[in-house]
């Protein structure tokens, strides 16, 4: 019976054991999936505003994207707005829940002119996890401006759960491009 008990123990042991590692394992294969793919976004800008948290990004290529109508243009960089809920938001999302539903508007202008180069909507798209993108065209490198247009979500509400949502809003950001085609 002894024996038996020592078996079972030393079984348990080992089940334990490999569920720990294969726990680190992932982990750690999260983490350098983040990584990566951290390394493929360019950051342009990050507010707290409203309830969420806005990261304006983009990869510097496009990416193929259907349908094409939503986003899948042709273009040099693949622009998103990734937009999550924060611990202060009022319209009954979780902390870190995407915001699903909005209008995004975009507009790219090249500073010390007037001239917007690239203007349009980001759609609503999935690659891992939900995010606002559209392929955008950028002539040349140089320093421009990105703004948002960001509506309340098209989302209808419990009113006795649900404070209001937001006013539309505009956020503005500067960043360099670099085209990586030129270089």
């Amino acid at each position: 019976m002894r024996k038996l008990l020592i078996l079972l123990l030393s079984i348990a042991l080992f089940v334990l054991l490999v569920a720990c590692t294969n726990q680190k394992e992932k982990a750690s294969d999260q983490h350098v999936k983040q990584h990566t793919e951290a390394e493929k976004d360019v950051k342009i800008g990050r507010v707290n505003k409203n309830g969420m948290e806005i990261n304006a990004v983009y990869m510097p290529h496009s990416v193929e994207v259907a349908p094409v109508e939503h986003g899948g243009k042709k273009g040099n960089i693949h622009l998103e707005a990734d937009i999550h809920a924060t611990d202060d938001n009022t319209f009954g999302f979780h902390e870190g829940e995407w915001i699903p539903y909005l209008t995004i508007k975009y507009k790219i202008h090249r500073l010390n002119t007037d001239k917007v180069v690239e203007e349009g909507q980001l759609y609503q798209m999935v690659a891992g996890d939900p995010h606002y993108a559209s392929n955008v065209y950028i002539p040349e490198s140089g320093d421009y401006e990105l703004t948002y247009e960001i509506s309340a979500p098209d989302i209808a509400r419990h009113v006795e759960d649900v404070n209001g949502f937001y006013e539309p809003m505009t956020l503005k950001w500067k960043f360099k491009f670099k085209d990586s085609n030129n270089y």
